[in-house]
Order: C-alpha cells, then structure tokens, then sequence
C-alpha cells in the first residue's frame, strides 16, 4: 500500500541516487540542489507536512485537488505532491535555471508536475484564466521573503480565487532572535558588499549618478541611503518626485536590478494588514528542526522540537496554551504561514 510513509522513504531512496554534479546546470544550481538533496528527508518532513495541513484546510482527497507550487525546492514539493496522488500540480518560478532543475530532478525521478510555468503571481493568473483552471491552494516554501511587493502577490491570488488557501513556510521568522541576529548579517553583507561584489547601497548610487549626473556627493548619499528597497524603475520615480523610500526596518534591503529581497523580516501583523482588504485570515504555526541529523545537533534538535511539539496546532486563547505556543515560536527555526 502506498501510505504516504511509504511514498517519502520511496523518494528519499530515489533522491540518494542523483548526483548533481551530472546535471547539466550552473554551478551555483547544481550546488544549491545538492545542499538540498544532502538534507532530503528533513526538507520531504517540511513539504509533507504543509502538503498534509493543504488537505485538511481544503478538506477534500488528494486526487480532488489542483495545488501551485510557488517557486523554491527545485520541484521537489511538486514531486512528492504527485507520488502523494494530488490530482494536478503547478509548478511555477520566475528563474529559468530553477526550472531546468525541476525538469532534470523529475526526468531522473520520473515524476513531472502537470505544469511549469516561468514567473511570477502574474504569470500563474494569466495561465489561470486562459485555462480556465482555479487551483484549490497555494504552497510557497521560503519564497514569501523574497516577494517584492506583497500587495500586488496577494492581490493576484486573490483574483485567481478568493477562496485561495495557502500554506506560506519562511526562516525570516521575526520571534527568534538568534535567527533574527544571523539574517541582520547576511543583509548588512549584501547591502554593503565586499571587496570582490558590489553592495546593493553601491548599486543604487551608481545608477542614480548615472540617471542625475549633476547630484552632489552628499545628494547621491542621500538617495542611495532612501531609495533602499526599491528597483531600478522605482528607483528612478522615487529620485524624480523627490520622494524618498522611507523602510522602517534599518536592515530589510533587495537586490535594485530583480526586487528579490534579502531574507526580508516582517512584523506578523505587517503581513495581517496586507492581507485584511482580501479577506483573508492568517495563522502562525512554529516550524520544527531536523531529527535527521547525528551527534550533538541531533541532541539539539530533539530538545528544541521537545518545545514546538509542546504547542497547540492552532493559535491559541487560553492563557497557558498561549505561553507555550509563544515559547514555541521563539526557539522555532521557521514559521509557517497559513492563510485562509
């Protein structure tokens, strides 16, 4: 019997077999892909458990339901979603390379999603409407970070379907502070650079000289410290206006010339406000670590997940559930977003 058990242990077997460096990709993919497939069975933990808590928010069989898989995990999601019976499956991502992955990945498995679309929200609604296709949910894992303008992701989805469900896994998670402590570094990195690579604070000075040849220096300083946050177009409509792009965050910043951002932490009621005007409502759920590591991490990870186990499955009222459930998402590695 295919229990879904028996589904993950078939995949993992299968994923031991692949070896990147065969792959016809860049190297920065086949590296990434092999940092992925070295902690298979923890990653397979993650996508099973938010393919499983899809199905009980849609509360219907597998074989019933039409899912997107939203970018990130080289369609690993996708695959195990389609050994699991789902009944059609979207694969969509705005890198082509990210996609000849996924292709490779599923040729080597022999699994495919149904679909693979090279995008973005806009994509997926435009394909949507042309097919006349309303998929039941919406997975994104660690990919709802990077979004440039969140408003315009949601409103997309929401025009797809207002009764979108999604599952949203993110380790921009803004209640561990240890978390929080080593993605201020990695922003500080990329929004300053280093000897061999141009910060994005660079980039954007350089584009503004460029556009305003006649600035000042100290002009220059100006615009390329206020315009943190934005594209090149943005950029450019933000100089022009004089309108500076005031972030409240000191550390959030994005790459000027794709909007991805660096591992963007957001307040949880930032997103709340977002998501209001559509109607829909957002849990917070603790994400747990990997119990398929050896020595002292596995020592680690147990004790930390003995704490996230302890929480409730839902957000809770009661004040003693509460303590525990907030406790749980301050040691958890990830949270998981669930919008209904």
């Amino acid at each position: 019997m295919n229990t879904p058990d028996a589904v993950q242990a078939k995949l993992v077997t299968a994923l031991a077999d692949i070896k990147p460096r065969k792959l016809d990709l860049p190297v920065s993919n086949r590296v990434a892909l092999k940092r992925t497939l070295d902690a298979a069975e923890y990653y397979l933990d993650i996508y099973r458990s938010a393919l499983e808590r899809m199905l009980a928010m849609c509360g219907k069989s597998p074989d019933e339901i039409i899912i997107v898989d939203y970018g990130g995990g080289h369609g690993l999601l996708s695959i195990l979603a389609k050994m699991l019976d789902f009944r059609s499956v979207v694969y969509v991502d705005h890198d082509a390379e990210a996609l000849t992955t996924a292709r490779l990945l599923g040729d080597a498995l022999g699994v495919q999603p149904d679909v693979m679309l090279q995008g973005d929200a806009s994509t997926l609604k435009t394909w949507c409407s042309e097919n006349r296709v309303i998929p039941n949910g919406l997975l994104a894992m660690d990919v709802i970070e990077h979004v440039y303008i969140l408003d315009d992701f949601f409103a997309c989805l929401h025009e797809i379907s207002p009764r979108m469900k999604m599952v949203l896994t993110t380790a921009s998670t803004p209640y561990n502070h240890r978390v929080v402590r080593r993605l201020h570094k990695a922003m500080q990195a990329d929004e300053l650079g280093t000897t061999v690579k141009k910060g994005f604070w660079q980039m954007r000075r350089d584009y503004i000289q460029a556009m305003q040849s006649e600035m000042s220096d100290r002009e220059l300083d100006y615009w390329a410290d206020n315009t943190r946050g934005l594209i090149y177009s943005d950029i450019e409509r933000a100089v022009e206006s004089q309108s500076p792009n005031l972030l409240l965050d000191p550390y959030n910043t994005c790459d000027p010339a794709t909007g991805s951002w660096t591992e963007r932490i957001l307040p949880i009621d930032d997103y709340r406000q977002i998501l209001q005007p559509y109607g829909f409502r957002l849990s917070v759920l603790p994400g747990r670590y990997n119990e398929h590591r050896h020595g002292p991490k596995l020592w680690i990870s147990r004790r930390y997940n003995s704490i996230i186990d302890k929480a409730p499955a839902e957000e809770p009222r009661n004040i003693r559930e509460r303590r525990r459930y907030r406790k749980a998402l301050r040691v958890a590695p990830y949270i998981c977003l669930v919008v209904e």
